[in-house]
């Protein structure tokens, strides 16, 4: 890499993870000489003291519980705001790039020496707080995502053939008694809605959200109004997400060498969503922040099958309520739209039936009315991914005098 290319990942707003992960890649002392024709030593030392101290007092005021502990996190807070403000963007990654080695283990002597008596830091890892609106959508398109809704207890999900036989990987999804008592122990499509937010918000550089940003990343709204039945209905979806465990055994996938690279644990397992929420106040308001602690499990497990699609966040703002209907209606529209689009797919047919959208809605049994209203809603998504020039048109199909789906023309 040369210096006009790390100069650019250690620059560029928003400190993005496949900056971060570029970087690493690199040797850390070319890496040093460059940030040190910068900033003197001291600078730098300085600014990751103030960084390691402000995420440690932060980290501490999480945990305490006594009277008053919620103004002592809004304090750290936003003491640790002011002092990622206060670093300049090529050092703060550069930062960021230290804590993230740190994690891996793989930081030489003279920086691990620093972190000495303050192991929760590189535990932990750096927290990011730029919002940075993400201008991308990214979706996961692969088998095991696309089956959510039907993963319950151990399911075996088909992710191709080797030969003759089968490739099927084992998933493992265990929710809390809690919400099964309370019947939502169910994955839906809005669910995968919400992953794939979060998803946009962590690829785009952002690791602490507010429900407000989730929203965004989901419709593309650029101020959205979220109103106090769809922000408890979010709270209610990530809070569940956030106490279900999930793994996924590759060990059939390596071994038909589905993965072209060296895998030594053959499962990727973790909470769904991997968070902390930090309550505070800003400005007097109450406010949820979500962190993400670490790259959640079905997110890394579809890197390493390298199934993501990414699409311009502006295609899901089409003209229409976003409820729980039309945001996951958008998302699958997508996700059919971009799996046509790969030649690995070999799929023959651009139709997309209006059963499979009732089916993965969960409105197999709506009436006449309601299924009529569905494919209202898909005809205004797709004329707006016609004016988005993402696709070139689509037709109505029949089954004799019933229409039964559309054909999607792509170019």
């Amino acid at each position: 890499m040369t210096k006009k290319q790390i100069l650019a990942l250690l620059s560029e707003p928003g400190s993005k993870q496949e900056n971060i992960e570029a970087l690493a890649k690199e040797d850390l002392t070319k890496i040093e000489k460059i940030v040190a024709q910068r900033y003197q030593p001291e600078q730098i030392q300085s600014a990751f003291q103030r960084l390691s101290d402000a995420q440690q007092e932060m980290m501490d005021a999480m945990s305490q519980t006594q009277e008053g502990a919620e103004q002592m996190l809004a304090q750290a807070t936003a003491k640790f705001y002011g002092v990622i403000c206060s670093i300049p963007i090529d050092l703060l990654t550069f930062l960021k790039l230290i804590f993230y080695l740190a994690r891996q283990n793989a930081l030489p002597s003279h920086w691990n020496d620093k972190f000495s008596g303050s192991t929760p830091a590189p535990a932990q890892g750096l927290i990011s707080i730029q919002s940075v609106r993400p201008t991308n959508y990214v979706m996961q398109v692969d088998n095991v995502f696309r089956n959510l809704p039907q993963l319950e207890g151990e399911t075996e999900v088909y992710v191709g053939r080797k030969g003759r036989k089968e490739i099927n990987t084992l998933v493992s999804l265990a929710l809390p008694q809690q919400f099964e008592l309370e019947g939502i122990g169910q994955m839906d499509a809005y669910d995968k809605a919400v992953l794939n937010g979060v998803n946009s918000l962590l690829e785009n550089g952002t690791a602490n959200f507010t429900i407000p940003m989730l929203y965004h990343a989901m419709t593309g709204k650029e101020n959205p109004t979220v109103d106090e039945g769809l922000l408890k209905e979010l709270q209610r979806r990530i809070e569940r997400m956030r106490r279900t465990l999930i793994t996924i055994d590759l060990s059939q996938e390596i071994k038909a060498k589905y993965l072209d690279m060296e895998i030594t644990h053959p499962k990727v397992e973790g909470y769904l969503l991997p968070m902390n929420l930090i309550s505070a106040r800003i400005n007097g308001r109450p406010v949820r922040v979500y962190h993400l602690l670490d790259v959640p499990p079905m997110l890394a497990y579809a890197k390493l099958k390298r199934q993501l699609a990414t699409v311009p966040l502006s295609l899901l703002n089409a003209p229409l309520n976003n409820n729980a209907t039309t945001i996951p209606l958008k998302n699958y529209l997508i996700a059919r739209c971009e799996s046509m689009r790969n030649s690995n797919n070999r799929i023959k047919s651009n139709k997309i039936l209006f059963s499979a959208i009732y089916e993965e809605l969960g409105e197999q049994e709506a009436g006449k009315v309601r299924k009529k209203r569905i494919r209202d809603y898909t005809q205004v998504i797709l004329d707006h991914m016609i004016d988005q020039k993402y696709i070139k048109g689509y037709t109505l199909t029949k089954s004799g005098r019933t229409i039964d789906g559309i054909e999607v023309k792509l170019k």
